[in-house]
């Protein structure tokens, strides 16, 4: 019997090996439904992109966090809508489920079709959300569509609207500046000097630049040459002065401007050392600014700086296009690295502009901002030596120890009083020198918030980082630069290749 029982094979019997592999099966599925029930509601992700280009910025996150009351957003988005505009619309609503979710019980997000409610078509005409028109190609023809894709913000009782959500670039800053409006009970004042104002947004040479700044403030004109003006309003968080050579300012007005910085006042100087007209003709700087900028440390120089690293400028007229690099509107990104004015700032573009020398002194707390790179050189009005010379095709050729960087912005405060910013470019802002993949109204936009508002809205003006300017490299480095991206990656792969066929021989 008992030799029997010894014959006999228990795990044959009960067939343990096959429920073993039963169990290990049933017992892994079961763990990964319970692992992946667990972790459902937890987000990971790495943004491996220049600047977090795609993650919310600290000041978005700051102002969410501190929201008091609910804010409604509502996402007016047809299912129709062109097949260009689908990613678009994953795109947005990605950053609208960021927003909701950084502001926990703060944000309520609906996404909302009007084609399809006539209850919702109505909500969205009413907040002001407009049905666009698309064109696009079908069946070897254009046809024309119409979409809602526009956001509505509402908080106690007011409402802000993004008509048209099509710049994805700027989503980020628009969304967080729409809601900051919201919370703010009195949006910051400043005001402009200098510029003449003007109702219609075609001829002010300021338009992109007050759209810009209005999403944060209320920005007005200040005219200080009348001699009923006793004082400038405390109150005004910030002042920008800009020069046209058309205004020279008296004693009264420095005076005044003195005793506003005298009281914490802020001021971003938008000046020239030197002016140069539409025709290419120079002639001084008349602004009278020089001994204000001065007693701040800043000695504004009475020259121009020229560039390898430039913009492409048109010098045709009428039908003909000239595009040619111009050495006098100098590309850089030679920024201070310490300073916040420059998140998402990628370049800058400084038409006709003056380098500044910083100046120590026991009472001011001087910064450097913006440095040419070290391809630059100066002119200077020396007649015996020829003085400036700004056409294009005649600028001489220089010499190489001539070549050095400059100092182009400065930021300078008193301990105890105002803190003035020097940008030496009247131009530098206007509408008409705004370069293509220059940063210029981000960064006196992170100047502005951080000066006037505590750095709120500062570092979110693109949230997509869309151009990469290559370093400034010597000529003589620039097609070798060129070629080794064109072909080093083949060659890797042909020596690896290469490689494994030698082994197998």
């Amino acid at each position: 019997m008992f030799k029997n029982l010894k014959k006999l094979n228990i795990v044959r019997l009960f067939n343990f090996q096959v429920k073993e592999r039963q169990m290990i099966f049933t017992v892994v599925i079961a763990l990964f439904l319970l692992v992946n029930y667990l972790i459902s509601g937890i987000s990971l992700r790495y943004d491996a992109s220049s600047g977090k280009a795609y993650t919310l910025s600290e000041s978005t996150k700051k102002i969410l966090h501190n929201l008091d009351d609910l804010v409604n957003v509502k996402f007016f988005v047809s299912s129709d809508l062109p097949a260009r505009l689908i990613p678009l619309k994953t795109d947005v609503t990605d950053t609208l489920a960021e927003f909701k979710k950084e502001g926990k019980n703060k944000i309520t997000l609906k996404i909302l079709d009007p084609k399809k409610d006539d209850t919702v078509a109505k909500e969205a005409r009413e907040s002001g959300i407009p049905e666009l028109q698309f064109s696009q190609l079908e069946q070897d023809k254009y046809a024309v569509t119409t979409a809602y894709f526009g956001i509505a913000l509402a908080y106690a009782g007011r409402e802000e609207i993004i008509p048209q959500v099509t710049d994805f670039e700027n989503l980020e800053y628009n969304l967080t500046s729409a809601i900051y409006k919201l919370v703010k009970k009195d949006l910051p004042k400043i005001s402009i000097i200098g510029l003449t104002d003007s109702s219609n947004p075609e001829e002010d040479p300021v338009a992109s630049f007050k759209k810009v700044l209005g999403q944060q403030f209320n920005v007005e004109s200040l005219d200080i040459s009348s001699e009923s003006t006793k004082t400038i309003d405390p109150t005004l968080k910030i002042i920008l002065i800009f020069d046209s050579n058309s205004k020279e300012y008296s004693e009264r007005e420095v005076k005044l401007l003195k005793e506003y910085l005298n009281k914490k006042g802020k001021i971003i100087f938008f000046v020239d050392g030197v002016w140069v007209s539409e025709n290419l003709s120079t002639s001084a700087a008349n602004h009278k600014l020089f001994s204000l900028l001065q007693e701040y440390g800043i000695k504004l120089e009475k020259n121009l700086i020229l560039s390898t690293s430039s913009e492409l400028v048109n010098f045709g007229g009428g039908q003909v296009s000239l595009l040619l690099p111009y050495p006098f509107w100098l590309r850089t990104d030679r920024f201070n690295p310490d300073l916040p004015y420059f998140s998402n700032v990628n370049q800058l573009v400084f038409p006709w502009v003056s380098s500044v020398i910083l100046e120590k002194k026991n009472s001011l707390e001087t910064k450097e901002l913006v440095k040419t790179t070290k391809q630059s050189l100066q002119q200077k009005d020396n007649p015996p030596a020829g003085g400036f010379v700004l056409n294009p095709q005649s600028i001489p050729q220089p010499e190489e120890k001539e070549l050095k960087e400059f100092l182009i912005a400065a930021e300078s405060g008193k301990k105890d009083g105002g803190r003035i910013v020097v940008i030496p470019s009247s131009r530098f802002v206007l509408e008409r020198y705004l370069g293509a993949g220059s940063s210029n109204l981000e960064f006196v936009l992170n100047i502005a918030s951080n000066l006037a508002s505590g750095g709120a809205l500062s570092g979110i003006r693109s949230r997509v980082v869309s151009f990469y300017p290559l370093p400034g490299l010597p000529e003589s480095q620039k097609d070798m630069f060129k070629y080794i991206n064109i072909l080093l990656l083949p060659a890797l792969f042909g020596l690896w290749g290469g490689v494994r066929l030698f082994k197998r021989r």
